[in-house]
């Protein structure tokens, strides 16, 4: 047999390379493949990593003893971002229900973790799972609500688990079964199940699934002390013990019929019942965790507002960032299949990329007029090699009978973007998107300048076309974040601005460059809803655009002139700061 070629030799290694690090199962303290920031720190809370390389084998591992709760996020999302404290919050509540139920989460911004997320069938961010221990397949994840609260979120997971444990009553898990009290029942009987080292028994008397569970999970971790049992409140021991309100908790000693501690459910029944057990010793649940922020250096853009200015411009490398992470990883993210309203929704979209993605960078000259006509212009080679992958991708599209498999669409993009010389520069830093800590900006910074710039540039390429339409850009723009932005939150809030609040009509775009002012005043109200919102960088504050520092002369009598801003949107996004000036290639 002769030599194997080379390509097969170097393909077969990269399968065995896949093999072995497809065949993981993650731990607390694992640190998850990919490039991009994660939301939550490796071994510093209690909240395990999953990857592409480990998530189907912790999940679906058959010998595991526990049940997963999955956090699917994307580190740009701002929702994500929000939403980041509660799942924090949760975790910390019932990190020591770890031997029944286990927090995870896995960035699905990461195209490492594009397959999986795509197996799970991630439509939206976040997403919240649950996956019982029995899990064999992503079909075994039940959605949770990503609730603004730890303690709901707690309670949805105790829920799940009671039902569960109802369908498969695990022998080492808690026993959530109610007592079986009858005339015949003796106070031994009490105590079958619980550890022959236990010199305790707690019964929690409740009226409905609630607060039992929970507490019977909390108590779990010390059952060699003390056993943990629920009871209805219908049983006869309520009338024996003379319990009149619930939930209500009474705790024996073995050997003594007489209860040793009775009361009211509350928060600190857990620490009570342990200070019975041995004196002086703190429940071992965690305090909930805040992550604290590193201090950041800002600049005062009052006091100095040209270094500040020098932070603002139009990044050829973020474009190309945003441009990847939206036609690679978005597309094919939620669906198997992009068809129907997707299909014309995405075909629109990377036509206006074909057509008007920006190529060339202009002189910051002064007016309008110099812009289009007598400007100085420089290529943008990464960003012609981009547009060239662009108008391949319209061209296949355009052989499609209006479905497309989303392996084959993300299988073409790959070979066309090879061929052209891989122009989307995916490992480089943000740059003008750069937030000044890694949970800020980054890939929606990149959309809003990729959108703006678009509109600006499509102006520029059809001056002298009286029969352009001014609406199909931005109907191009909203017909991509409908169908693919992962956002749900931020995708329901701008479609209900662009339709409702602000809708994007012909009675407002009327002209070509009505198409600019009007995501300018769009961006704008965008900016005014996130001001003051978590999410929102220190540095880059979610000023109504241009502020002043940027701009003096498009402010007059503490309004905008439209006029001095639309001179300054076409000066300021016609000048595209190129690929290689970044530090990081």
């Amino acid at each position: 047999m002769g030599a194997l070629p080379l390509c097969v030799i170097y393909a077969l290694l990269s399968i065995c390379a896949v093999m072995v690090t497809d065949a993981a199962i993650s731990t607390m303290t694992y640190v998850p493949q990919g490039n991009n920031p994660l939301l939550y720190q490796p071994g510093a809370e209690p909240i395990m990593h999953l990857d592409q390389a480990t998530f189907a084998d912790t999940i679906f591992d058959p010998t595991k003893r526990t049940s997963f709760v999955v956090e699917y996020y994307a580190d740009w999302c701002g929702h994500c971002r929000a939403f980041a404290p509660y799942y924090r919050e949760f975790a910390s509540l019932v990190a020591s229900w770890n031997e029944v139920t286990r927090v995870a989460a896995i960035n699905c911004a990461d195209s490492f973790n594009a397959p999986v997320c795509r197996d799970n069938g991630v439509q939206y961010f976040p997403m919240i799972k649950y996956f019982p221990r029995h899990a064999a397949t992503f079909n075994d994840g039940i959605p949770l609500e990503a609730s603004h609260s730890g303690v709901n979120l707690r309670d949805q997971v105790s829920h799940k688990v009671l039902n569960e444990y109802s369908r498969m009553p695990y022998p080492d898990w808690p026993n959530f079964h109610y007592l079986d009290v009858t005339r015949n029942t003796r106070y031994e009987d009490l105590w079958a199940g619980v550890s022959d080292t236990a010199n305790y028994l707690v019964i929690i008397f409740e009226q409905y699934d609630g607060a039992g569970v929970e507490f019977v999970l909390n108590l779990y971790p010390y059952r060699a002390l003390v056993g943990g049992r629920r009871a209805l409140s219908s049983t006869p021991l309520v009338q024996m013990l003379q319990i009149t309100s619930f939930p209500y908790v009474a705790m024996f000693k073995r050997g003594d019929q007489q209860a040793v501690f009775m009361g009211p459910y509350s928060t600190t029944t857990l620490q009570e019942v342990i200070n019975r057990v041995q004196p002086g010793q703190l429940v071992t649940m965690p305090p909930v965790i805040t992550t604290t922020a590193r201090k950041i250096d800002l600049v005062d853009c009052d006091k100095d507002p040209e270094r500040c200015a020098g932070m603002y411009f139009a990044s050829e490398t973020d474009m190309l960032k945003a441009m990847y992470s939206a036609l690679h990883d978005e597309v094919v993210r939620a669906n198997d299949r992009v068809e129907g309203q997707n299909f014309t929704n995405l075909y629109n979209f990377v036509s206006l990329l074909a057509e008007h993605f920006p190529s060339l960078t202009f002189a910051n000259s002064g007016t309008r007029r110099r812009l289009v006509r007598q400007s100085t212009s420089m290529v943008l080679k990464k960003s012609e090699r981009a547009r060239m992958v662009f108008a391949h991708m319209k061209q296949y599209l355009d052989q499609k009978p209006g479905v497309v498999s989303a392996n084959d669409w993300k299988n073409q993009f790959e070979s066309i973007e090879r061929v052209y010389g891989n122009p989307f520069p995916v490992n480089a830093t943000w740059q003008h998107c750069s937030g000044s800590a890694p949970q800020y900006r980054g890939y929606t910074c990149g959309l809003w300048t990729t959108f703006h710039t678009l509109t600006v540039h499509t102006y520029m390429d059809t001056i002298k076309n009286k029969k352009m339409n001014p609406l199909k850009p931005l109907k191009a723009i909203q017909g991509w974040v409908n169908s693919f932005f992962g956002c749900q939150h931020c995708k329901n809030h701008f479609m209900h601005m662009t339709t409702t609040m602000f809708p994007m009509s012909e009675r407002r775009v009327r002209h070509s460059h009505d198409m600019v002012m009007y995501l300018w005043r769009a961006h704008n109200i965008v900016n005014n809803r996130l001001h003051g919102d978590v999410t929102e960088d220190p540095q880059f504050t979610k000023y109504q655009f241009p502020p002043v520092f940027l701009c003096p002369t498009c402010h007059a009598g503490g309004h905008f002139s439209r006029r001095q801003v639309r001179n300054y949107l076409l000066r300021y996004y016609a000048n595209i700061r190129p690929h290689h000036w970044s530090h990081n290639l």
